[in-house]
């Protein structure tokens, strides 16, 4: 048999298996829906009933009020007894924490309470009527109420009660009935705030709440009170409240040490002291009992229920109390502490002990922190292997474009000699397999060092002397420009050995980890609090503040298939909890194939929402674009847009400007700067991506969604346009493509963007329509003469309109993205 400490804990603890595990699951949104907010918030009591108590939970309730309710106060009055407020209080507080169902089985605890004390109460009907009262006052409810006045107008109903029965049934004065009415129900009052604080510390049991010391010492009050129900009770002269009370404070002071367990032991006392005349004899053994349990806690339950067993002993030689059913009492309390399993005793120290769940909850921080910081290094990881699987695509081309080497200079060798020759005709047409032949061993015999003239050139070659010295200058020529190309493999192989020296840059990742991320501790209690009091289950929190200050919460739950559980049930609460507006962001919902778990971020809402859409066209006769664009919300709350247009047209620019996008796209992702980005596509581009000059633009936007900050980054872009209300606004730039310069030529614009504003980013192609080349005006004057406001039809228009300033035909590759910016 255990104490109801621990079965009520227990219980707590396993609530679990009892109660409906929610799933979510929700696609990325920046802003709460106000028409789900306020069905939730209206249906607040609807989910209320809804919560039913598990059978045990109940159980355990109905039990704690029927105990409390037998206790009493003893009085020294002639014409009362005693008093037994306590079931009445609990009974208030229990009505307003659970549903009407289970208020009125609690109810019916209490009532069975009173009645069990008939013959020791004269007053027992009058607490049976006030308790019959308030559970029907649970079935009463007055729109617009608030709850202090609804909670002075019951404690007013039952002071009329007491009044009317003390009247009217036992025939009081007034004097008399109004003054101790009036003295019980003040009473009433003070015991009615500690057992709403008590029982509001109760549903904070398994979850990542602190408990103070007030709190663990309110609800050792109810506890306290509930082993003082059980009365005189005794089996074979042993009081089965006193052998309760004695294993309870045991199991405390060696769970939570000896001062909680000493102040476990004077509340016991003092609450059975009232209702005896006994109180300083039992305050002095149950406290002292408690103090020698924690003081040999660290020696093991053994030496520990000894030295109790002994002081227990010890104190009753002294009151001259000690008899069998005394040593009787202390030794079933020793007995029941000693089973009680070491587990059960290390939850208790784990939810209650402050220093044991801090540092459980330092370990499980660090491990939350170092699952964010791995995801931040793996992005770092995948920007190193895009990087270097664009390097392996340059080997390649290279490659492509030596494969011909051997012919090209037969053929630059024999256009230099035999041009002019008046054997042309023989050699190069009746006996090309073995002119061929010979020219090419010369040549291989040249690059060898061996300048042996083939034997087949020697009767045939009326130009000996002009072969042997051009062919000497053909093969230094190429050994050079071999020489050259070998150079710019090993420059390309360094760049490729470099990367792992990138590394480094993960050092200021790690700074920027441990100086940007601030753990949110009061922000995470009050959402663990939230999801606790609507139910709301999940396997993991994290509340920090990223680098710019923005506050976000990770949530890991289970996966809902769909239903947008997140949306619509978990960001309402979370809104509520912490008084901000929040949104879903990131990329929405994130389900782990292997464990089935939804990670959701949630951060603070922006102030922008960013719509964009791309319309494009080849080079006539040309199957493949050379422009390249990117445009979508990155982690930090900015949202990029990119246009990268590939010097010519065809597949081989396209490639540069996609290069060029996909680089910026990742480093963007990962948490770098634009700047930082860009330096590491110029280190790229500055390699060449073949042997002729090849360069690419970039017209790149990063717009802050919080502040409504864009900034305009150019590097040999043509003007990007900004529509405003009642104006234009042309960024225009005289800078150096990529790849020219060993550092970039950036050109940066800093402006402010407001709702309704519409950004046009396009190539050259767009601009270079008509006998003018880089039109710009055309644009600026379509823009401030249209009505289109939607950003997939504004884009096609402009393309199409580009089309027929040029004839109808596409001489460059057009590339047009437009975005919108919107108000939330």
């Amino acid at each position: 048999m255990k104490t109801v400490l621990m079965t009520i804990i227990s219980s707590k603890l396993c609530y679990n298996v009892f109660t409906f595990r929610a799933r979510g699951n929700t696609a990325m949104q920046y802003g709460a829906n106000v028409e789900s907010f306020k069905r939730i918030k209206n249906s607040k009591e609807e989910n209320e009933d809804k919560a039913v108590n598990s059978p045990v939970i109940l159980l355990l309730k109905i039990l704690c009020v029927f105990l409390i309710s037998r206790v009493v106060i003893t009085l020294d009055i002639t014409s009362i007894d005693n008093i037994a407020p306590f079931g009445i209080t609990i009974v208030m507080t229990m009505l307003e924490k659970n549903t009407k169902r289970d208020g009125v089985v609690i109810c019916l605890g209490a009532i069975i309470g009173y009645l069990s004390l008939y013959k020791s109460n004269s007053e027992v009907m009058m607490y049976i009527v006030i308790v019959s009262v308030l559970m029907t006052t649970r079935f009463i409810t007055i729109k617009g109420l608030k709850s202090r006045i609804e909670m002075l107008i019951k404690f007013a109903i039952i002071f009329a009660a007491m009044c009317f029965y003390r009247m009217i049934i036992n025939n009081f004065s007034i004097g008399t009935t109004v003054t101790i009415s009036m003295i019980q129900t003040v009473l009433m009052y003070p015991i009615y705030y500690i057992f709403k604080f008590s029982l509001n510390c109760f549903d904070d049991i398994n979850t990542n709440h602190y408990f103070t010391n007030e709190e663990i010492i309110s609800m050792m009050l109810i506890f306290c009170l509930a082993l003082a129900g059980i009365g005189t009770v005794s089996v074979y002269g042993v009081g089965i409240r006193n052998v309760l009370a004695l294993a309870g404070i045991l199991v405390i002071a060696y769970a939570l040490g000896g001062p909680l367990g000493a102040a476990a032991g004077v509340i016991i006392g003092v609450i059975i002291g009232i209702s005896t005349n006994n109180m300083m004899q039992i305050i002095g053994i149950y406290g002292l009992c408690a103090l020698t349990t924690g003081i040999f806690k660290d020696t093991g339950k053994l030496f520990a229920s000894i030295a109790c067993f002994i002081m227990y002993l010890i104190l009753n030689i002294y009151s001259k109390t000690l008899n069998i059913q005394v040593i009787g009492e202390i030794s079933a309390a020793v007995a029941i502490f000693y089973i009680v399993p070491r587990d059960f005793l290390g939850t208790i120290t784990k939810e209650l002990d402050n220093t044991v769940k801090e540092d459980n909850f330092n370990i499980f921080h660090f491990n939350k922190l170092k699952e964010e910081f791995s995801g931040r290094l793996n992005d770092f990881t995948e920007v190193i292997s895009s990087m270097s699987m664009i390097i392996d695509e340059l080997q390649d081309n290279k490659k492509l474009l030596m494969q011909n080497k051997g012919a090209a200079l037969v053929e630059q060798l024999g256009d230099r000699v035999c041009d002019n020759c008046d054997m042309k005709n023989m050699c190069w047409k009746r006996e090309f397999r073995e002119t061929y032949a010979d020219f090419s061993e010369l040549i291989q015999n040249y690059e060898e060092g061996n300048k042996r003239f083939p034997a087949g050139l020697e009767k045939r070659c009326i130009k000996k002397f002009n072969l042997i010295k051009n062919t000497d200058e053909i093969v230094e020529s190429h050994i050079l420009n071999e020489v050259w190309k070998n150079r710019l493999e090993e420059g390309r192989r360094m760049l490729a050995s470099q990367l792992n020296s990138m590394a480094v840059t993960m050092g200021e990742l790690v700074d920027d980890f441990n100086n940007d991320i601030v753990i949110c501790s009061d922000i995470e209690r009050d959402v663990f609090k939230a999801l606790n009091r609507y139910n709301i289950k999940y396997d993991d929190v994290l509340c920090y503040n990223d680098k710019n200050g923005r506050l976000n919460i990770k949530i890991i739950l289970d996966e809902c298939g769909g239903c947008q559980y997140c949306v619509k049930s978990i960001l309402p609460v979370i809104n509520q909890a912490i008084g901000a507006e929040m949104a879903i962001g990131g990329d929405g919902c994130v389900i782990d194939p292997v464990t089935k778990k939804c990670t959701v971020l949630i951060e603070e809402s922006p102030k922008f929402y960013v719509s964009s859409y791309c319309a494009s066209a080849c080079k006539d006769d040309e199957n493949y674009t050379g422009d390249s664009f990117t445009f979508g919300k990155s982690k930090d709350g900015r949202y990029t847009i990119a246009i990268s247009d590939g010097m010519g047209s065809g597949p081989e620019a396209g490639n540069e400007s996609k290069a060029i996008v996909d680089l910026i796209e990742k480093f963007t992702k990962a948490g770098f700067s634009d700047l930082t980005a860009i330096d590491a596509v110029n280190s790229i581009m500055s390699m060449k991506f073949s042997e002729d000059e090849k360069f690419a633009t970039l017209d790149m936007q990063d717009i802050d969604l919080y502040s409504g900050e864009i900034t305009f980054i150019k590097i040999g872009a043509v003007e990007t346009f900004v529509k405003k209300a009642k104006s234009i606004q042309v960024i225009n730039s005289k800078t150096l493509p990529f790849g020219i310069l060993d550092k970039p030529d950036v050109d940066i614009v800093e402006k402010k963007v407001s709702g309704g504003d519409i950004i046009v980013t396009v190539s050259d192609g767009i601009l270079d329509v008509g006998e003018t080349k880089n039109n710009f005006q055309w644009l600026s004057r379509y823009l401030m003469e249209t009505d289109i406001k939607d950003p997939k039809q504004l884009s096609r228009e402009i393309l199409e309109r580009a089309k027929e300033m040029n004839g109808g035909k596409v001489k460059d590759d057009m590339t047009v993205v437009v975005s919108k910016v919107y108000s939330i």
